[in-house]
């Protein structure tokens, strides 16, 4: 009788444990994630993890990139994706449900495009200036490759599977960082203009030459509407904290349209939209908190998004909604917002050693705002 109930409480014991660890989002089980590596001694592209949704992120300090593993919440790094040879001088990449695409500018000016799952790689351009920036389009399917010394920019369009490069000279006055990209391969840029106050900003692609459409006090950030078509770009002021919205950016006589943001911006410092293009999304780099945007005419008002960071950029690392908000730091953790839900949160990804190990470091989470919700 003793045994029975000495058995029956331990049975209880396990259950309450069980409940416990899964309130706290701990995940566990034989089915955990396993790191995208790539062979050392091979330049082949890595096999893509089946299910890997999270993206990639460049890290600076340990001059690789590293796929995102886990769910929103639960997070970590896995092993570095190229090989720790050196060749790489930049590199970024864009994931969708089916696909995987990775840019890799080499130390001897070569940009190659890695597919994943298919491993191809594919040249793409050679003689590229090594202080370029690479740059994904909403949905992944162009990218620009930015060279600020040589004033030319690189565009990617028919990602992933069927690249064209075609490289365009940059307006006199760009500003470095200022550039965004479409998913049909169209440029938003930024000059300064000849006055030197403000910016300057325009539309440019390979069939249409720089045209000005307006100017803003400072550079916030500026992202197309998902879509093969240029037909809405959202500009963002960083010391008014105003959001535009251009309708036919590419038109002689383009649509500007205020947007409202309830004076909830402190300091824009990037701009995204949401996959189905109803939603804009601001970094304030004043405070800590994302601002989101309705862009459906008598939509809710703005809404705070916290998040226990300084938000400074707004990189979209998948095509259905997932977006990096800081820029790395070594020792310190990355922020991601998660925009795939009605109501969209962030989290942070804890930092990767430092001593380049390609294990990820203990770091105990931030405290996390609640959401205020629309």
């Amino acid at each position: 009788m003793v045994s029975s109930w000495i058995t029956s409480a331990k049975l209880v014991l396990r259950a309450a444990l069980l409940v416990l660890l899964t309130g706290c989002g701990i995940v566990t089980g034989s089915r955990a994630p396993q790191p995208v590596s790539a062979s050392p001694s091979s330049n082949a592209a890595p096999v893509a993890l089946a299910g890997l949704q999270l993206g990639y992120l460049w890290q600076t300090g340990q001059h690789n990139l590293y796929p995102i593993l886990g769910v929103t919440g639960a997070t970590h790094y896995g092993s570095a994706t190229l090989s720790a040879d050196g060749n790489v001088v930049n590199a970024a990449a864009t994931t969708s449900p089916s696909f995987s695409s990775i840019l890799v500018l080499n130390k001897d000016g070569t940009i190659q495009e890695w597919e994943l799952p298919a491993a191809t790689t594919t040249a793409l351009a050679a003689h590229v200036p090594l202080d370029s920036s690479l740059i994904f389009s909403p949905s992944g399917t162009s990218a620009v490759v930015v060279s600020s010394s040589a004033h030319i920019a690189y565009v990617v369009s028919g990602l992933p599977s069927r690249p064209l490069v075609a490289s365009t000279a940059l307006p006199s006055g760009f500003v470095t960082g200022d550039i965004t990209v479409s998913d049909g391969g169209a440029l938003l840029v930024g000059l300064m203009p000849a006055g030197g106050v403000g910016v300057q900003f325009g539309f440019l692609s390979e069939t249409h030459s720089y045209s000005p459409i307006g100017a803003v006090q400072g550079w916030g950030g500026a992202a197309f509407q998902p879509g093969n078509t240029a037909n809405a770009v959202i500009v963002a002021d960083a010391l008014s904290g105003q959001l535009t919205y251009i309708a036919n950016p590419d038109a002689t006589s383009p649509t500007l349209t205020s947007l409202s943001v309830s004076g909830l911006v402190e300091k824009a410092a990037g701009v995204a939209v949401s996959p189905d293009g109803k939603w804009a999304f601001v970094a304030d780099g004043g405070k800590p908190q994302l601002v989101e945007v309705s862009l459906q005419a008598s939509g809710p008002a703005p809404a705070v998004i916290p998040c226990a960071c300084t938000p400074q950029q707004m990189l979209p690392l998948t095509s259905d909604g997932i977006f990096a908000i800081t820029k790395n730091v070594a020792g310190q953790p990355d922020w991601i917002l998660d925009a795939r839900t009605a109501q969209p949160r962030t989290f942070f990804i804890p930092a990767i050693a430092i001593p380049a190990s390609n294990q990820t470091a203990s770091a105990s989470p931030p405290k996390q705002p609640d959401r205020i919700m629309r």
